[in-house]
């Protein structure tokens, strides 16, 4: 889901697609403006975990493998703004510090695997309503990836001049089965949370028994000090995953090697 830098042919579309992508995420992201310093030490904290958590590929399918985008956990634990804002600053560094994802690729991998992963399980959440915290993670997260994997291959077909049915193939079915896996695992985590710190969770706002929310309450002394610990924690994981992640190729890796020079 990492689109490298040299992949996008076509000068034009490179330059719309990451035009659109980085507009579309920095109007999400804005209403994040204002966070009080609680909530954004939260949301780092989530960012590490999600850095640490996408440095790991792990094999789905004979020939191809993935890994978890994220998404999920962080709208329906922080809210989509804060989400968008997270994963987006997870790209920077990942297309910075590891190479993973082109410098000139950044709007288009905010529009793949931060903007329309994040409000797909915002809309799905929506619906589906409070009660359903763990259905919405599930639905959201695989029509988020299956969208973002969408985008993705359309940016392939008319960038790359890559065959639609590889791309649309490979990317979409791979990453709807990626996408129904992460949203179980999700569902369980965010079901953890929500017995073990329901003030932190932005989705469980509706529910007036639960404690204030995170931003609502005051911040405990070292509470900074501590997200920033497991911050450090989480990227010195990523750096220790990294020799783990299986040499496996990625459904993208994938089709770009069969689509050819």
């Amino acid at each position: 889901m990492h689109l490298a830098d040299g992949i996008v042919t076509s000068p034009a579309w490179l330059l719309g697609a990451n035009a659109a992508g980085a507009a579309a995420a920095t109007l999400v992201a804005r209403r994040a403006e204002g966070a009080r310093t609680r909530g954004v030490a939260f949301t780092g904290t989530l960012a590490a975990f999600v850095l640490a958590a996408q440095a790991l590929n792990v094999p789905l399918v004979p020939g191809a493998s993935a890994h978890v985008i994220g998404a999920g956990l962080l709208t329906l634990a922080v809210g989509p703004a804060r989400a968008v804002l997270a994963l987006c600053a997870v790209l920077v560094v990942q297309a910075l510090l590891f190479a993973d994802g082109g410098v000139t690729a950044l709007g288009i991998n905010a529009a793949n695997i931060a903007v329309l992963p994040v409000l797909a399980v915002h809309v799905v959440s929506r619906l589906c309503g409070p009660q359903r915290v763990g259905l919405a993670a599930v639905l959201g997260t695989v029509i988020g990836s299956a969208l973002g994997a969408a985008s993705l291959a359309l940016t392939l077909v008319f960038g790359a001049n890559v065959p639609p049915a590889l791309a649309f193939g490979w990317l979409v079915g791979l990453q709807t089965v990626a996408g129904l896996i992460e949203g179980v695992l999700t569902a369980l985590a965010l079901r953890h949370l929500m017995r073990a710190a329901p003030g932190m969770i932005t989705v469980a706002r509706p529910w007036a028994h639960l404690p204030a929310l995170l931003d609502e309450s005051p911040a405990p002394a070292g509470s900074q000090r501590a997200a920033l610990v497991w911050a450090a924690l989480a990227v010195g994981l990523t750096c220790a995953l990294l020799p783990l992640a299986t040499d496996t190729p990625d459904a993208l890796e994938r089709v770009v090697q069969r689509a050819g020079p």
